[in-house]
């Protein structure tokens, strides 16, 4: 019988840690269909892995293709109920896919369940929970000069609310993203057009657009990211998320 679970990781000149999140995979409460695509095959990182963590599924590509068109390769494999995109930098308790799942079962009018993000050091990562918009990314910009820039990415993230049950959002992380595999087939996975960046923004408004049910983020599931911020550090990474961003309004019109 298919596993109810599939996940999938994106291989990119990964590090160690990526053994991390496959032994959270390995012990957690249920089968799961791991995947791995893997954007760097030269690096043989993916073959390593498959010798130490048996059962695992490599899908090879033919070089960066990009974080969502290389999720996009386990589509024509997936026959479980729920699929599982996460980054190779995350890591959770062993109950917690199982607690997901149930919470998703019942309630059969969500599409995608996003959870809690946490750093190493036990702080929060505020991740955006509204759809994107000018003045929103201005204040993620700029939110160290204060005033009303901090105050538009506290609205961004929700931060300035005290969240203690689960409530509807407009946004799912693309670092843990629990989502029905029938959605995501019927959307076709990510918009291939999305390089790196934003895409996880696409697909949260297109399940939302499509009315193909609600998005939910519960504070009571919680993961660890070790979160790089690539685009903040580096020119090249700071101009692969302008671009992206450029695209995301150009398909769905610039909003402030």
């Amino acid at each position: 019988m298919p596993a109810s679970l599939s996940a999938c990781i994106v291989l990119y000149k990964c590090g160690d840690e990526v053994y991390d999140v496959l032994r959270c995979l390995q012990e957690a409460n249920i089968e799961i269909a791991v995947y791995l695509c893997d954007n760097s095959p030269e690096e043989m990182t993916a073959e390593k892995l498959q010798w130490k963590f048996p059962g695992i599924i490599v899908l090879p590509q033919k070089g960066n293709v990009g974080f969502g068109r290389a999720n996009n390769a386990v589509l024509p494999w997936l026959q479980s109920r729920y699929h599982l995109i996460l980054n190779p930098d995350v890591t959770f308790e062993p109950d917690l896919l199982v607690r997901m799942i149930a919470y998703m079962d019942a309630h059969p009018n969500i599409a995608v369940l996003t959870p809690r993000v946490f750093n190493d050091d036990g702080t929060e990562q505020y991740l955006p929970k509204r759809r994107i918009s000018v003045h929103y990314l201005l204040g993620g910009l700029l939110e160290s000069f204060g005033g009303p820039f901090r105050r538009w990415r506290e609205d961004f993230t929700m931060a300035d609310l005290d969240i203690t049950a689960p409530v509807p959002v407009e946004f799912a992380t693309g670092c843990f993203l629990l989502i029905r595999t029938s959605v995501f087939k019927e959307l076709n996975g990510f918009d291939p057009r999305f390089f790196l960046y934003q895409e996880d923004s696409d697909l949260s408004r297109r399940i939302l657009e499509e009315r193909k049910g609600s998005i939910v983020y519960h504070p009571g599931m919680c993961v660890t990211h070790s979160w790089a911020r690539a685009n903040k550090r580096t020119l090249k990474g700071i101009l692969r998320q302008s671009r992206s961003v450029l695209k995301y309004f150009l398909k769905w019109g610039i909003t402030w």
